[in-house]
C-alpha cells in the first residue's frame, strides 16, 4: 500500500467521527441562529413571531452589549497576557527541577484542577472586605488601616483578573513545559560551546522553538477567557463594572426569558470568538512563514 492509499484509508476511517462531531457542533449553532430570527419570550409563548434580522439591529444599538464587549476584551487581554508571562516563568523553573519533579508539577497543576466555581468561592472569601484573609494580613502588618473593598467598583476587575490568573496560569505553564521538553538538548550544548549566555540562548533557541506552543496556549486561553462566565458570576455577579458578554446573555435569557434577543447575542459572541480564533491562527501562520 502506497502513501496515497494510506492517506485515503485514514480519511475514510476518520470521516464518520468527523461527521458526527460536525453535526453535534453545528446543531446548537443552527438552532440558536433560527431562534435569533424570532421574537420569542417565554413569558408570552403565544406571541412568537419571525422578525428576521431585527434582533441583530437591536444589538447594534444596545449600549450595554458594547460596554460589556469592551470589558470582556479588557479582561481577556490583561488576563491572557499575565498568564503567558507567568506561565513561561513557571515552565522555565519546572524545566530546571531535578528531584521531586512529579510532586512539584502536581502542586502547580492544583489551581487549574479545581472547579472554577470552587476556586471563585474561595477567592470571594479571601477577598471579602470584612472577614477576608487579604485584608486581615494587610491590617496586621500595617499596610492597611481600613478594610479594602476588593470586589467594589474600583478594584473588582483587577481582583477578578488576578483570580483568573491564579486559576489558569498552570494550564499555560504545562503547555509551555511540554514545548521546553521537546527542544533537542544538542541545541543548548552547541550554544554553550559557542559561548552564548543564558539570555542569548533563550532569545536565539528557546523562544523561537517555543513559539508554536505559545501560540497554542494563547489561542486556547483567549477563546476561554472571552467566554468567561462562572468566575465573574460567583465573585461579583457582573456588578462593579465586571459584567462580560456571557453574563449579559445569561441575564437576558434566564432572567428576562427573552430567547430571541438572547440567541442573537449568543450568535454574535460565537462569531466574535470564531473570528478571533481565525485571526490568531492566521497570525501564527504568518509569523511561522516569516521565520
Amino acid at each position: 500500500m502506497n502513501r496515497r492509499q494510506e492517506t485515503r484509508l485514514a480519511a475514510w476511517l476518520v470521516a464518520p467521527s468527523l461527521v458526527f462531531v460536525a453535526v453535534l457542533g453545528a446543531f446548537p449553532v443552527l438552532s440558536q441562529f433560527v431562534l435569533s430570527l424570532t421574537e420569542f419570550n417565554l413569558k408570552f409563548t403565544d406571541e412568537r413571531s419571525f422578525v428576521g434580522l431585527a434582533n441583530f439591529a437591536k444589538l447594534l444599538r444596545d449600549d450595554v452589549f458594547w460596554r460589556d464587549l469592551g470589558q470582556t476584551f479588557q479582561f481577556t487581554v490583561v488576563s491572557v497576557g499575565l498568564e503567558l508571562l507567568l506561565g513561561l516563568a513557571v515552565a522555565l523553573l519546572l524545566n530546571r527541577i531535578g528531584r521531586g519533579r512529579a510532586a512539584t508539577n502536581a502542586s502547580v497543576i492544583m489551581p487549574w484542577a479545581l472547579p472554577t466555581v470552587v476556586a471563585a468561592t474561595m477567592w470571594s472569601l479571601i477577598l471579602n472586605d470584612r472577614i477576608g484573609l487579604v485584608n486581615s494580613v494587610l491590617e496586621r502588618i500595617g499596610l492597611a488601616r481600613e478594610p479594602i473593598v476588593w470586589l467594589g467598583p474600583k478594584l473588582a476587575m483587577t481582583s477578578v483578573i488576578l483570580a483568573d490568573v491564579w486559576k489558569t496560569t498552570p494550564f499555560v505553564a504545562i503547555i509551555l513545559l511540554a514545548g521546553l521538553k521537546s527542544i533537542p538538548r544538542h541545541y543548548y550544548e552547541a550554544a554553550e560551546l559557542d559561548g552564548a549566555g543564558r539570555w542569548g540562548t533563550f532569545r536565539a533557541i528557546t523562544l523561537p522553538l517555543l513559539k508554536p506552543f505559545i501560540a497554542v496556549a494563547v489561542l486556547f486561553r483567549a477563546m476561554d477567557a472571552f467566554r468567561i462566565f462562572d468566575l465573574i458570576w460567583v465573585l461579583t455577579g457582573g456588578a462593579s463594572k465586571t459584567e462580560t458578554v456571557s453574563v449579559y446573555i445569561y441575564r437576558v435569557l434566564f432572567r428576562y426569558s427573552d430567547l430571541g434577543y438572547g440567541s442573537a447575542m449568543t450568535v454574535a459572541l460565537f462569531a466574535i470568538v470564531f473570528g478571533m480564533s481565525l485571526a490568531l491562527i492566521r497570525f501564527m501562520r504568518i509569523a511561522d512563514d516569516a521565520r
